[in-house]
């Protein structure tokens, strides 16, 4: 009886034995394995939340030409014309998207200027500045050839207007100090950092004012030379490397023309080896291509957007009898894009567009009102004052599909 109780205990403890020698053999695998579970389960849910995480940032640009008030505009305000309806058709493209961008080419003056808008020499009165604020507009460039016309008086006036509203002006400084301050806005986390220049100014800026002005070309010799290629290279390295998105604003080429020349491939060539992303050309007072060039880095460039605002009917500067330019000083281009910057930090530029803006003025050079293309109406058409001298809707067509690659449509 005890011998049986015994040997049972005996097969008891065997029994036990090879358990426990199982359980030790089996155990640290099954814990290794389910610390390995846990360990890529945990890593799937940090994976998962990365992905979920993207950062994907997204901005809607607006990009319009030239804001060239002049006398015909003045006088018309002054005869009961209600300025607040010149902008009333395009305003939404403003207000609908993240950034506006367009070139003041007219002084600012303060109560005390004399009011011009003739003589290539402008001094626009203070209700034009409010006029433009309106238009929920971000960015100003101000180097163009206008922008010394009233001299250090009109530089500042300018500034000092601008700085009571929430629009940032580029291309003109109060001194060295402004000047080497990096204009950079944040939008929808995207740090957009922007650059004005101009071939040179119809005043032109003294040796110890030319901070003062973005000037991409020697006043002198009038050559985009190597003393000026320094300049551009030292603050466009300089603002690469604070923003996402570098936008350079150029007033360059020849007037009139819808065919942008050797200086602004030269320049577009040159600021798409700094790494600049897009340019934003002006000046001519004519639509010139959109292009994107580049191999290694891509810059999108709009040679000119033409005018945007202006009410010359009949420039003294062009041919005697030839009206192609008069006509197409009367509209321009408004250009809408999208900025989008992956989880990696790539860059594409997106959906760009763009379309005709007509500066309509009755036969009475007045009731002035921008007009997108698809809205211009017949009646607009027959009643603007230059329709009998070829600005028709047909004009205006051919030369927007000449001149821009229909992708851009």
């Amino acid at each position: 009886m005890a011998k049986r109780k015994l040997k049972r205990q005996f097969k008891i403890s065997l029994f036990i034995l090879i358990i426990g020698g199982i359980l030790a053999l089996t155990l640290p695998a099954y814990v290794k394995r389910k610390k390995l579970d846990n360990y890529n389960n945990e890593k799937t849910t940090i994976h998962v939340e990365d992905k979920e995480d993207k950062h994907i940032r997204k901005a809607k640009l607006t990009l319009v030409g030239d804001f060239l008030f002049e006398s015909p505009f003045y006088k018309a305000v002054d005869k009961g014309y209600d300025k607040n309806q010149y902008f009333s058709l395009v305003k939404n493209y403003f207000i609908d998207d993240d950034l506006s961008i367009g070139n003041m080419e007219v002084v600012i003056g303060s109560e005390d200027m004399k009011v011009s808008g003739d003589g290539y020499n402008f001094c626009a009165p203070p209700y034009i500045g409010e006029l433009v604020n309106t238009l929920d507009l971000e960015v100003l460039a101000t180097a163009n050839n206008h922008s010394y016309d009233q001299k250090l008086e009109g530089i500042n006036s300018t500034l000092d207007f601008f700085a009571k509203t929430d629009i940032m002006t580029v291309g003109t400084y109060r001194d060295k100090t402004d000047r080497d301050t990096m204009r950079i806005l944040n939008v929808n986390d995207i740090k957009f950092g922007f650059l004005s220049y101009t071939l040179g100014t119809n005043v032109v800026v003294p040796a110890d004012k030319r901070d003062l002005v973005g000037l991409y070309r020697s006043p002198e010799t009038r050559k985009f030379d190597e003393e000026y290629k320094s300049i551009l290279t030292r603050e466009v390295m300089k603002l690469r490397d604070a923003c996402d998105v570098l936008i350079v604003m150029m007033h360059w080429g020849n007037e009139f023309t819808y065919t942008p020349n050797e200086e602004q491939k030269e320049i577009a060539t040159f600021l798409n080896s700094l790494g600049v992303d897009i340019i934003y050309g002006s000046h001519s007072h004519s639509i010139q291509p959109i292009s994107e060039i580049g191999d290694a880095h891509k810059t999108l460039v709009y040679y000119s957007l033409g005018n945007f605002v202006s009410h010359d009917d009949d420039i003294a500067r062009t041919p005697k009898g030839y009206e192609t330019f008069d006509n197409a000083y009367q509209f321009g281009l408004l250009s809408t894009l999208d900025v989008v910057i992956d989880e990696f930090n790539e860059l594409t530029i997106n959906n760009v567009k763009a379309i005709p803006i007509v500066n309509y003025f009755d036969k009475d050079m007045n009731n002035f009102l921008l007009v997108p293309f698809s809205q211009y109406t017949d009646q607009q058409e027959t009643s603007h004052l230059r329709y009998q001298l070829g600005l028709t809707k047909a004009f205006i067509n051919d030369a927007y599909n000449k001149v821009i690659d229909k992708k851009y449509h």
